[in-house]
């Protein structure tokens, strides 16, 4: 995706965001502090101003496994859509992998900018947009990559993100061992 476009987007969703007058004003989370965790009501969306959160899950054998990383530009919309969407318990936990500064809008409060706020109303649908086509990406990519062209895809994408994150998490989110990913780090 072009850079320019998606900074574009989240200053722009910025503007939108500080045009409304909001219920709760920004709020930080501390290293290791959870914006929702397993189990809990999803009641609320967070726009993340800065710092880096994740998302993870547990599988069947009781593996936790990371799904995304909350960071801006690129992916600052943090939230468990499903819960959020459906008013149903988080089947993830969001934390903060840092020190992080976000906004929070309550479900009632975001229905309500949704049907009275036609700019909201479209940054959301771009943003779903192309939360959906990020996505169908990792999705193509789990299905067409081997684990040497995925970590060098989350490398040259990411390479700030490459240096922020422990080894494990980077593993985690690509969906093999630490020791492949450590192996190919000593490759190259």
């Amino acid at each position: 995706m072009d850079k320019n476009k998606v900074i574009s987007r989240y200053n722009l969703t910025l503007d939108v965001i500080d045009k409304l007058n909001l219920k709760n004003k920004p709020i930080v989370l501390k290293k290791g502090e959870s914006f929702i965790d397993y189990g809990e009501k999803t009641k609320r969306i967070g726009i993340l101003i800065s710092g880096l959160l994740y998302a993870s899950y547990l599988s069947d054998s009781g593996n936790e496994w990371i799904s995304r990383f909350f960071f801006s530009p690129n992916n600052f919309i943090v939230s468990n859509h499903e819960g959020f969407y459906f008013g149903k318990d988080s089947t993830e936990s969001i934390k903060a992998y840092e020190d992080s500064e976000l906004i929070y809008i309550e479900k009632d409060e975001f229905k309500n900018l949704l049907d009275n706020h036609r700019d909201f109303e479209r940054t959301v649908r771009i943003l779903a947009e192309e939360s959906y086509i990020q996505v169908m990406a990792r999705v193509h990519s789990f299905q067409s990559l081997n684990a040497e062209q995925r970590i060098r895809k989350f490398f040259s994408e990411n390479p700030e993100l490459g240096m922020k994150l422990q080894r494990q998490h980077i593993a985690s989110y690509l969906g093999i061992h630490r020791n492949i990913l450590t192996r190919f780090l000593y490759k190259i």
